[in-house]
C-alpha cells in the first residue's frame, strides 16, 4: 500500500501535469483557466507541504500547507463559477480562506488537536465540492459540456465530498484517535486516496469544460459570418439538407429566399465601406427580427442572404419578403454611421422535397434576376415549374 507520503507527491505530480495542460488552451481566453492554472499551481505547493509534513517547521506543516490547499481550492471555485458563468464572490472566497487559517491555528496554538483540524479542512472541501457542483449543474442547464464529462465531474464532487464526509466520521468513532495526517493506517490512506487526487481531478474536469468552450467557439466561427452573425454559407447548406428532409417527413411546405441589397456597390462608393458594412447588418437583425426563431438567416457572400422558411408557402414567403423590405427601408431611430435607405430584391421559391437544393436556388435565383430587371425593390416568387406571384413591397 502506498504511504501518506507517497500520495500527496503523487497528487502534486498530478498537479504540475494538468497545470501543463491548462498551459496548453491558456492562450484561448476561456474565462476561468487562469483561475483554473492558479489551483494548481497552489495544489501543487499544498500536496508538497502536506508530503513533508515531518521535516518542516510547524508553521509550514500545518497553517501554511492547510491555508495554501484551501486556496488552491477556492481558486478551483472561481475557475469553475467562470465556466459556467456565475458570479465570482473573490472577496467572500478570500474571507472564508482567512476563517481556515485563523481555526487551523486555534487548534494548533490554542487547542491542539488534529481531530479539530481534521474537521474544519473536511467541511471547507464539502462546501467546495457543493458549490462546484452547482457550477456543473449550471453549465449543463446552459448545455455547456457534455453530459459525459458532467456526469464525471458531479461523481468526483460526491466522491470528495464523500470521503470527507466518511473521515469526520471516522476520527469521531476511531478508539484511538490519531495525531498526525501522515500516520500510516489502512482507514487514513484510503481516506487520503479518496480526497488527495480531488484537486487534479477536478482542475482536469475544468480544462475539459474548457475545451468544449474552445470547441463551441470554433463551432460559432464556422457556422456564423463574422460581420452579420447571419449562418455562414456552409452551415445554411447544412440547415437546408436537414430541413427539406423534415419538410418530406411532415409534408409542410420549405419557401427559400434570396435576397440582395440593391446598388449595394454605390453605397460602398459613396459612403465607404463602413456604411456598407451597417447595411449589411442593418439587413441581417432586421431578417432575424421579422422572421421566427425557426428561419434561418445565412450570408451566401457580398450583399447576399439566404432565407429559408419552413412551414411556408409562397404567400405566406412574399408577405416575410415585404415586411423585411419595409424593416430595412429605413435605418433605426440614431443609427450611426448607416446609409438613410436600403432597397431590396428578393427571389421566393418553394423547395420540392425531391429535388437538390442547387436546383431551388437556381429556381429562386431566377426569380431575383427578374426582380432586378424589373426595376428592383420589389420581391417576385417563383414556384415549380410556372412563376406564381409577382408582389412589390
Amino acid at each position: 500500500m502506498l504511504a501518506t507520503q507517497q500520495i500527496f507527491l503523487i497528487a502534486a505530480l498530478l498537479c504540475l501535469l494538468t497545470f501543463l495542460a491548462l498551459l496548453s488552451v491558456a492562450s484561448a481566453n476561456v474565462a476561468g483557466v487562469r483561475a483554473m492554472l492558479l489551483a494548481t499551481v497552489l495544489g501543487m505547493a499544498g500536496n508538497t507541504l502536506y508530503a513533508f509534513g515531518l521535516e518542516l517547521p510547524p508553521l509550514l506543516a500545518y497553517e501554511a500547507a492547510n491555508i495554501t490547499y484551501a486556496a488552491s481550492s477556492a481558486a478551483l471555485v472561481a475557475g469553475y463559477r467562470l465556466l459556467s458563468g456565475r458570479r465570482v464572490r473573490h472577496r467572500r472566497l478570500t474571507m472564508a480562506v482567512a476563517a481556515l487559517g485563523g481555526l487551523i491555528a486555534l487548534f494548533h496554538y490554542g487547542l491542539d488537536s488534529f481531530a479539530g483540524r481534521s474537521v474544519v479542512v473536511s467541511v471547507f472541501q464539502v462546501v467546495v465540492c457543493a458549490d462546484i457542483a452547482r457550477s456543473v449543474l449550471a453549465a449543463r442547464r446552459r448545455r455547456q459540456g457534455t453530459p459525459y464529462l458532467q456526469l464525471f465531474m458531479l461523481a468526483m464532487c460526491m466522491l470528495v465530498a464523500a470521503g470527507h464526509l466518511g473521515r469526520m466520521a471516522w476520527l469521531a468513532l476511531a478508539g484511538t484517535a490519531p495525531t498526525s495526517l501522515l500516520q500510516p493506517s489502512v482507514w487514513s490512506v484510503s481516506f487520503l486516496m479518496a480526497v488527495s487526487m480531488a484537486l487534479p481531478a477536478l482542475a482536469a474536469g475544468g480544462l475539459l469544460l474548457a475545451h468544449r468552450h474552445i470547441v463551441i467557439r470554433a463551432e460559432h466561427v464556422s457556422n456564423h459570418d463574422f460581420l452579420t452573425g447571419a449562418a455562414s454559407r456552409k452551415a445554411f447548406f447544412d440547415i437546408a439538407a436537414l430541413e427539406m428532409a423534415r419538410a418530406a417527413r411532415t409534408r409542410r411546405p420549405l419557401a427559400l429566399l434570396l435576397v440582395d441589397m440593391d446598388h449595394f456597390k454605390t453605397i460602398n462608393d459613396r459612403w465607404g465601406h463602413h456604411a456598407g458594412d451597417c447595411a449589411l447588418r442593418r439587413l441581417a437583425d432586421s431578417a432575424r427580427t421579422e422572421l421566427r426563431a425557426i428561419d434561418c438567416v445565412a450570408r451566401l457572400g457580398g450583399d447576399e442572404f439566404a432565407l429559408l422558411l419552413p412551414a411556408t408557402d409562397l404567400p405566406g414567403a412574399a408577405a416575410a419578403a415585404a415586411k423585411l423590405q419595409q424593416a430595412v427601408r429605413h435605418p433605426p431611430e440614431g443609427a450611426a454611421g448607416d446609409v438613410a435607405m436600403l432597397t431590396l430584391s428578393i427571389g421566393i421559391t418553394l423547395i420540392n422535397p425531391v429535388e437538390d437544393i442547387a436546383s431551388a436556388m437556381a429556381r429562386a435565383d431566377e426569380a431575383l434576376y427578374t426582380a432586378k430587371s424589373d426595376g428592383r425593390d420589389r420581391a417576385v416568387a417563383k414556384g415549380w415549374p410556372t412563376l406564381a406571384l409577382v408582389r412589390r413591397a
